[in-house]
């Protein structure tokens, strides 16, 4: 029987598709693994990245609630303080320690000023003064049980916190506040009861972090830390972690835990010994930037796929073309050698077209070159006059404050030296012609005197104006005191209750920041007793390292900031705007927070390390 056998061109062929596959597997292998290791070093580096900058996030909120409850606590040792610190009390005390006075004398004498001070706050709910031996004089208002009493009775010139206990009903905490003599001797104690249902507020305000989270407050306990109650039957803490982070913050440390699942900042709060601590859960606080690194991944994998399907198509042609032709002459010259030469020519004409191919693509790149490198020039070009006109703008914004505040100089002074002396001047000579009619009944009389007392009304009127436009306090007291000495105004004019908080403010650097941040404390104060309907503000300024943060934070009605910036305009609110711009000039940061129903929070920093002159 013959053999089948295979031909030349169908042997040829198969040794075609089995280099094609090769070469394929093999530059497609290459392309993988330089993808991967492209891939992994983004992804590695933009996930420790993004992850450093959620903890960020995280203990920053930390620090913000911490300053809160810290500055419940300061107002909670001012309340304590203003019992232990009238005089007659420790002339009272000293006289009964010297058996001057008897017992009962001293706790006669005593209760009425106990119920005096029961007023100083609505938080105080019950006052005991103990003697110098912690011996019972006399309580009002909730009784502090005689075990605690005896903890808190000990020798010491500072003010003591107990742990929070239910007392009256209600959850409390009971404050101890030496009495002192002007030498400094112990001359008793007094036990202040504090309802602490607000300060159960303000961690139950934020008991809630971005949809997840939680928040807890501790007090120290032997070596370790309990959490505070949440004012429910429960307690302010999480899990383990946020347990052993609370730990560490009434230890007086500042950091962030991981444990399992749970993410937890922790910080100390100022001048209680109490410890705060943000938990929330790992997957709320990283998948954001997990789902942004699977996108990243899939956008390579979409890559690599263009790239093999590309590469796909440029050797299959290739590759076919070369081989065939090489099998082709194979099976020729085994065949026919006188085929040779016309085998040869097909080859070289093959060649040239592949040349001339060749040569026209490195034409094409020439000239695409050639037209990246005139649009890369044209960019340059368009950078250039950017920063240009961002430069004359800054240049422009600047003198437009410079020109605000020179105007506010001016007309406060021509109100004061001009304006003023006017109607000075005006009022003397009213009050002149009214003892000059002292002995007449004249029909005048009346209209002179309601003018005269109009004339003060503007007098002082335009005073009040011309310290506004002109703060005499910040050119001679510095940023801190002139702060305080305009929301001493505005609690004098209003029902805003208001947080003052500073910390390592020099006394006077440079004072175009100075009066920037001063302005901005009061541009924000304005928005909100005109359009926030708030009853608090909390505002702290502090000094970090060379950088200093000044946050405003109301509890308000809220705004949108986008529908502002709309409805007034490309620019938005003149107010707001003068406050970027203001720190835009002096090179430092600008932030607002608000939503409808969640207050408003603004947030500037300066670095005031080079300019320091205090």
């Amino acid at each position: 029987m013959p053999t089948a056998t295979s031909s030349p061109r169908n042997s040829g062929s198969r040794l075609s598709d089995r280099l094609k596959k090769q070469l394929f597997l093999y530059a497609s292998g290459a392309l993988l693994v330089l993808t991967l290791g492209v891939g992994l070093s983004v992804v590695a580096t933009l996930f420790s990245q993004l992850k450093q900058a959620e903890e960020a996030g995280l203990a920053h909120i930390a620090e913000t609630r911490a300053l809160a409850v810290g500055e419940w606590c300061r107002r909670a040792v001012d309340l304590s303080r203003q019992v232990t610190s009238r005089t007659r009390i420790r002339e009272e005390l000293a006289a009964y320690n010297a058996g001057r006075r008897s017992l009962k004398e001293l706790a006669d004498f005593t209760r009425p000023k106990l119920e005096d001070a029961m007023n100083l706050s609505e938080e105080v709910v019950g006052l005991t003064r103990l003697d110098r031996d912690g011996r019972f004089v006399t309580s009002v208002g909730v009784a502090v049980p005689e075990a605690l009493a005896a903890d808190l009775a000990a020798p010491g010139k500072d003010v003591r916190f107990s742990g929070p206990a239910v007392l009256g009903g209600a959850p409390c905490l009971v404050i101890a506040a030496p009495i002192m003599d002007r030498a400094g001797r112990g001359l008793g104690a007094d036990l202040v009861v504090m309802n602490i249902s607000r300060l159960l507020g303000i961690i139950e305000s934020g008991r809630k972090v971005r949809g997840a989270g939680t928040i807890g407050l501790g007090y120290a306990s032997g070596e370790g830390a309990k959490p505070f109650p949440d004012g429910a039957g429960g307690t302010a803490g999480g899990g383990a972690s946020q347990a052993e982070a609370l730990r560490l913050a009434v230890a007086g440390k500042t950091g962030i835990l991981v444990s399992g699942d749970e993410v937890t900042a922790y910080t100390p709060v100022s001048g209680c010994g109490w410890g705060l601590a943000v938990s929330i859960n790992e997957r709320e606080l990283y998948n954001p930037i997990r789902l942004r690194l699977i996108q990243l991944a899939l956008y390579s994998l979409l890559i690599y796929a263009v790239c093999l399907i590309g590469l796909w198509r440029l050797l299959r042609p290739l590759t076919g073309r070369l081989l065939l032709h090489a099998s082709e002459l194979e099976s020729e010259v085994d065949a026919k050698t006188s085929t040779l030469k016309s085998e040869l020519d097909a080859r070289l004409k093959a060649e040239r077209a592949l040349e001339e191919a060749r040569r026209q693509l490195e034409d094409r790149v020439r000239e695409r070159t050639r037209e990246l490198a005139l649009a890369n020039e044209e960019l340059r070009e368009i950078h250039s006059r950017l920063e240009v006109e961002h430069e004359q703008r800054k240049i422009l914004s600047r003198d437009l404050i410079n020109l605000l505040e020179e105007d506010r100089r001016e007309v406060a002074r021509e109100l004061h030296d001009h304006t003023g002396q006017l109607l000075t001047t005006l009022r003397l000579d009213l009050q002149a012609a009214l003892e000059s009619l002292a002995s007449s009944e004249g029909c005048c009389r009346g209209q002179l005197e309601s003018a005269a007392d109009k004339i003060t009304l503007v007098q002082r009127d335009i005073k009040s104006i011309s310290k506004g436009l002109r703060p005499d306090t910040l050119e001679y007291l510095g940023l801190a005191q002139a702060i305080e000495a305009l929301l001493d105004e505005y609690r004098a004019s209003t029902d805003l209750d208001i947080h003052f908080f500073h910390k390592g403010v020099p006394k006077r650097f440079d004072s175009q920041k100075e009066l920037a941040l001063y302005r901005i404390t009061q541009e924000a104060l304005t928005n909100t007793v005109k359009y926030a309907g708030a009853k608090q503000v909390h505002i702290s300024l502090i000094d970090r390292d060379g950088r200093l943060n000044l946050t405003i934070e109301d509890d308000g009605r809220g705004f949108d900031p986008a529908a502002v910036a709309e409805a007034a305009g490309a620019s938005g609110s003149l107010g707001l705007t003068l406050m970027k711009e203001r720190m835009v000039q002096l090179e430092g940061t600008f932030h607002l927070e608000s939503a409808p129903g969640r207050g408003t929070q603004i947030l500037a920093e300066l670095n005031i390390r080079d300019t320091n002159d205090a």
